[in-house]
């Protein structure tokens, strides 16, 4: 099979000289994506141990993934890794619209606080994190100041207690993202034709109706777009949780994502950090099919 596919490749460079020109992009692709991914799933199959000073490398075949399924951090960090999932991009996704919807008319103001509200997203996760973890500080943050200032117990920060630790990491997430949703939507709605909607205006429909029965189903394609991209983004969130929480207190803020992180470069097992981050490529792979589909079909 790979030599079929090899001599159809050289056949279209021999036949067609411009196909010269995708071949930066070609080798771009095998080099950055295609054999890591296979060289992670080569390695999923050994027990391969960083720490061994001989780097012996012992078959082992599907053991690190059936260990995987027993492991109880792992089935902790994929429930928090769900709740963080569906809670940012709904949040997100919902924020995003509306602030969409809010400023699409194109005055003055409505640009200046589109372009205003871009800030955040134009900072590196690592740093917002570290804004974010001053903010929260139980100490001399601002945030929990105003805390108490309510009559409120703070405790030690909004990130260090157990009840509040994820919903805080979480609104750091909405404060970064839900500009770049923003951005989508707008887009989305700037696209919309007109038609329907002058239509409507005749038949007597209210904006309310108009928005139901037009603005959204209209506006699929573009959901799924933003569906996808923070979807895969949050499955893949480090950076606010390496910064802030460190995946504590207890094991609260621990997503699947930083407990890869943990298993792979604090304890140096590369085979079994290599089989938990291909389960999460299937995860995440699966559920953007799953909706891929169901967003088609009720198109059609």
């Amino acid at each position: 099979m790979i030599q079929t596919f090899t001599q159809t490749i050289i056949k279209k460079f021999k036949a067609d000289p411009f196909f010269w020109l995708l071949f930066p992009l070609l080798l771009y692709i095998v080099v950055i994506a295609i054999y890591p991914l296979f060289f992670s799933f080569r390695i999923s199959l050994f027990d391969y141990r960083l720490t061994d000073p001989n780097q012996t490398q012992t078959f082992v075949g599907l053991e690190n993934y059936i260990r995987a399924f027993k492991d109880p951090t792992v089935l902790i960090s994929l429930e928090n890794t769900l709740i963080y999932v569906a809670g940012t991009v709904t949040v997100e996704l919902l924020l995003g619209l509306g602030l969409a919807l809010l400023f699409s008319p194109e005055t003055k103001l409505a640009q200046f606080v589109r372009s205003f509200l871009l800030i955040p997203m134009a900072l590196p996760p690592l740093v917002v994190g570290l804004i974010w973890k001053s903010l929260y500080n139980a100490d001399f943050g601002v945030i929990p100041y105003y805390l108490k200032q309510l009559g409120l117990d703070v405790g030690r920060g909004p990130l260090g207690e157990l009840s509040t630790a994820m919903p805080a990491v979480m609104l750091i997430d909405v404060w970064q993202w839900t500009p770049l949703l923003m951005i989508i939507f707008l887009a989305g709605l700037k696209s919309l034709p007109q038609e329907p909607y002058e239509a409507a205006y005749v038949d007597g429909s209210s904006r309310w109706q108009s928005f139901i029965y037009l603005t959204l189903p209209l506006m699929k394609p573009t959901f799924l777009i933003a569906f996808l991209l923070r979807t895969v983004q949050s499955f893949k969130v480090f950076d606010t949780i390496y910064a802030t929480t460190a995946g504590g207190p207890g094991q609260v803020t621990t997503v699947l994502n930083y407990h890869i992180y943990t298993v792979g470069l604090t304890f140096f097992d590369m085979g079994y950090a290599s089989a938990l981050a291909n389960i999460l490529l299937v995860m995440v792979t699966v559920l953007s099919i799953v909706y891929i589909l169901v967003m088609t079909r009720r198109q059609l």
